[in-house]
């Protein structure tokens, strides 16, 4: 993915898992803090962009 946006479905693409995007990243960012949908973590994880797909 090259950009996501605040609220943005997405899975990892080698680990499986959902969440959805916690921020918005700025454009010179490689990576976007996720929050994880199995996670009760209240933190979000942040995560490579290359890591990440669309999720439907």
């Amino acid at each position: 993915m090259n950009s996501v946006i605040q609220g943005d479905p997405v899975r990892h693409r080698t680990d499986g898992w959902t969440g959805t995007v916690a921020e918005t990243p700025s454009k010179l960012a490689n990576y976007a803090w996720v929050n994880r949908g199995s996670s009760a973590d209240a933190y979000p994880d942040m995560v490579l962009l290359a890591d990440l797909e669309p999720a439907e």
